[in-house]
């Protein structure tokens, strides 16, 4: 949904990674990049040519609200690039650890989409 021509997106994307890695290394402390989102939607996307970006900026709020609520912030992931860097390397880490594990390709197969239903679901 993240455009990559659009300094907005990055900058929307920039504040949620950013939540997102230091919550896992510092935990509530990172809430200060969740606030700095909310404000930036406030003040940082009111004309009508952002209407996009404020979709998206707020459709991440939404995630993170609901993940604080549940207190399962450990399970966010990265968005954007540093999302997909990430998934490659914990993908190729998985299929590795499968393999050394004893597991048949067919088997590699079956436990890769079982892990993606579960932990990606269907982000659109």
């Amino acid at each position: 949904m993240a455009r990559k021509h659009s300094n907005n997106f990055e900058f929307i994307l920039y504040l949620y990674n950013q939540f997102v890695s230091k919550h896992r290394s510092i935990g509530k402390e990172a809430r200060v990049y969740w606030h700095i989102l909310d404000m930036y939607i406030e003040l940082g996307l009111s004309k009508k040519s952002q209407t996009a970006e404020k979709k998206y900026a707020q459709k991440l709020i939404a995630i993170i609200r609901e993940a604080v609520m549940n207190w399962n912030t450990h399970l966010l992931i990265l968005k954007g690039e540093e999302g997909e860097k990430e998934y490659q390397e914990n993908m190729k880490s998985y299929i590795e650890r499968l393999y050394r594990l004893g597991h048949d390709e067919q088997s590699v197969i079956e436990l890769i989409i079982k892990k993606l239903k579960l932990n990606y679901g269907n982000d659109n």
